[in-house]
């Protein structure tokens, strides 16, 4: 018997197998509230479903070799999986839908094959960094085929399209105010959690005085902390300023406190952290040149330090992305408005209009902050 040579990718492929034979793939519902019919992958996509069968157990076979250009090839296998899905889920739709009010939702066995396809893609494009084209074209056509189709019309069946359309509006303005409150409050954390960390790192005394609140603040239920914020922003929301700008009890004013509150702790932490990484023998030379005080920080350690302080700030947009959905709950808008009418109404299309682009943005930022992290630390390390 041949022995494995890629593990991570027979459980990959092995999980895309059973969830295309086992799982369903849509649900069919004739009105916006009723339970629905629930139809398997195989069922469903018919001829399409065999093809992204036989590409699954493609990369099954990959996984038992470890070829130069295996690699490359579970990518263009991967990608045609990605197309096939897609072309293969919206072929047959327009079949099961019979009146205006019927609609098609997808299911959990669509998106066990994204999340696999994201392992994928992210397990092996960094293995085929020679072949950039290729990556290029592959990402292209899956850009591409997935954008033509929904320009086409090929997904207003769906239940998640029909949601989105019926409240595009309130959707690019929530999405709006969903990246204003996560990108001001990690700057403003960032702003007060650097010179904290700094401090507690010049003043050894201080440390603990500094850290421990910090832990504390992350440990609050965000709930509490809104609860808490309640009576002093309605006091202040009666003065003439704070008024015109919106701070009341409820509203963006308790979110976006809550949100920075909970940045301070890993940009802080980080901070720190970054200080106390650094190489003393490069400080002390530094000194024996002459520098001062001042000139040290600026010149030497917190130049040394960013990276670390870098990562901080990049796991508190992170966090925050996820975090400022519970702006809904009081008021103050960001994507979190549709998962709670959602759960309100009992729609998880709903739901999912205001999760997965809270997923789709997360993944993207992370890999933009990553690829800015790596080019700050070769640009000082190297």
């Amino acid at each position: 018997m041949e022995k494995i040579k890629d593990k991570t990718l027979v459980l990959l492929s092995l999980i895309g197998v059973a969830s295309l034979l086992f799982m369903p793939i849509i649900t069919y519902k004739p009105n916006r509230i009723s339970q629905g019919f629930q139809y398997k992958s195989m069922e469903y996509l018919g001829g399409g479903g065999l093809l992204i069968l036989l590409l699954w157990a493609i990369l099954l076979g990959l996984s038992f070799y470890a070829k130069n250009k295996k690699d490359l090839l579970v990518y263009i296998v991967g990608t045609l999986i990605f197309i096939s899905l897609f072309v293969s889920v919206q072929v047959n739709a327009k079949d099961y839908i019979e009146s205006s009010a019927a609609r098609i939702s997808l299911s959990s066995g669509f998106y066990i094959q994204m999340f696999l396809m994201y392992m994928l893609f992210s397990t092996y494009t960094e293995k085929i960094r020679g072949y950039r084209p290729i990556k290029v074209l592959g990402f292209s056509l899956i850009i591409g085929v997935v954008g033509y189709l929904f320009l086409q019309g090929s997904f207003d069946d769906f239940s998640l399209v029909k949601e989105f359309n019926s409240k595009k509006s309130q959707f690019f303005n929530n999405l709006r105010i969903h990246a204003i409150l996560t990108f001001s409050s990690v700057i403003t954390g960032a702003l007060i959690a650097i010179p904290l960390g700094f401090l507690a790192y010049s003043k050894k005394k201080l440390e603990g005085k500094i850290m421990v609140p910090l832990s504390i603040i992350e440990t609050i239920p965000s709930l509490s902390l809104f609860a808490i914020f309640l009576v002093p922003l309605s006091g202040l929301g009666k003065l003439k300023f704070f008024n015109a700008i919106g701070v009341s009890g409820i509203g963006w004013a308790p979110a976006y406190l809550a949100l920075t509150l909970y940045t301070l702790l890993p940009i802080g932490r980080n901070t720190l952290t970054g200080f106390y990484s650094l190489d003393r023998n490069v400080v002390e030379a530094a000194r024996g040149m002459g520098m001062n005080k001042s000139q040290v920080l600026g010149k030497i350690e917190l130049p040394l330090a960013f990276p670390v302080i870098f990562t901080g700030i990049r796991i508190a947009f992170i966090q925050t992305i996820g975090g400022a959905v519970l702006a809904g709950l009081v008021g103050g808008g960001g994507m979190g408005t549709f998962v709670f009418l959602g759960l309100g109404e009992a729609s998880p299309d709903l739901i999912l209009l205001g999760v997965l682009p809270i997923v789709f943005f997360t993944i993207i930022l992370d890999y933009l902050l990553r690829k800015f992290e790596m080019t700050i630390r070769r640009v000082i390390y190297d």
